[in-house]
């Protein structure tokens, strides 16, 4: 009987520490939410904030100092937080002295800064963010522009003139990297390269000043003689080229087709006009005139084409082209015969 008894007291005993450990079990978990996990994990800044949230409002409750040793046991040494600038690493120690002691207001207060320097630390990175895109999308606006439309990367034809270039720089600096061993050999170099260079930019300026003393010479006959008919134009144009002198007789047959086109009213008696002002005049000739354009534009764009090569840039004429004005001059409706 007595051995009954000890049997049930001993299962009693065994089914009370089972209920009792099972409760701590319980209490501990509900303070430390899972903290034994983290402790050899890492937060991101929301779950971080998140976690201290938690543990601001357990120890708003006023808990008893059996929980607060509970929750101080299920703290972890540390914890990790990954945020874009790096990983960080915030002790507990301090917390743990506070709850240790009892001092469940300090402890509080103490982890509502830490989670006002997480949510100032997560806002200024949000801040960032939209900023950020902001510049982007001003940056992209500002790229998309008219005036940045020709800017593009290197395509084939500019990465060849770059190679060129540097080819011809190599080039340039084994020439004159050798010229050092001979000093007289290079002197005389140097001193051909500015004669030539003198030699080419004279030529370049009588050149010029030649050809525009040429297109500015204009004889008397241009501005004169407005009265003169196509036909005694055409007299004119013939006595020059029997003398040979088949610019001056280009000359003479382009003013005898303007004479016809003037006698015609396809343009007005005006010779203070350039060649490609009539010729304008004939292209946009208007009313009745329109079914005469194909008649008299072609024959004077090409006697204006040939005028202006042989008569004001002073090419050379020959009796081929002499011939060829007085063809356009009979498209035109000059009598020639």
């Amino acid at each position: 009987m007595k051995r009954a008894w000890a049997f049930v007291f001993a299962v009693i005993a065994a089914a009370v520490f089972l209920v009792g450990n099972t409760r701590a079990q319980a209490q501990t978990e509900k303070l430390g939410g899972g903290a034994e996990n983290s402790a050899s994990g890492t937060y991101d800044v929301d779950g971080f904030i998140a976690e201290q949230q938690r543990l601001s409002e357990i120890l708003s409750k006023k808990s008893s100092s059996e929980e607060m040793g509970h929750l101080r046991d299920a703290l972890p040494a540390y914890w990790t937080v990954q945020t874009q600038d790096g990983s960080y690493t915030i002790s507990t120690k301090y917390l743990k002295r506070q709850l240790l002691g009892g001092k469940s207001d300090d402890a509080k207060l103490w982890v509502d800064h830490v989670i006002g320097e997480a949510r100032g630390y997560s806002e200024a990175l949000l801040r960032a963010k939209t900023t950020t895109g902001d510049a982007h999308r001003e940056l992209e606006k500002i790229l998309g522009g008219s005036e940045f439309a020709a800017v593009h990367p290197p395509n084939a034809w500019d990465m060849f003139r770059q190679r060129l270039s540097a080819w011809l720089l190599r080039m340039l600096g084994k020439l004159f990297g050798g010229m050092a061993r001979y000093p007289i050999g290079g002197e005389i170099l140097f001193w051909l390269i500015v004669v030539a260079g003198v030699g080419f930019i004279a030529l370049w300026v009588f050149r010029f000043l030649a050809s525009r003393e040429r297109m500015e010479a204009m004889p008397g006959s241009e501005i004169v003689n407005a009265s003169r008919t196509w036909q005694e134009w055409i007299r004119l144009a013939r006595e020059a080229a029997g003398r040979n002198d088949f610019r001056e007789a280009v000359h003479a047959a382009y003013w005898a087709g303007i004479a016809r086109l003037e006698d015609a009213g396809v343009v007005p008696k005006d010779r203070t006009k350039t060649p490609r002002e009539y010729l304008r005049l004939v292209t946009s000739a208007p009313g009745e005139l329109m079914a005469a354009r194909p008649m008299y534009r072609e024959p004077l764009a090409e006697l204006t084409k040939r005028l202006e090569r042989i008569w004001y840039a002073n090419r050379g004429a020959g009796p081929e082209d002499y011939q060829q004005t007085l063809r356009q001059l009979e498209a035109m409706g000059c009598q020639l015969e």
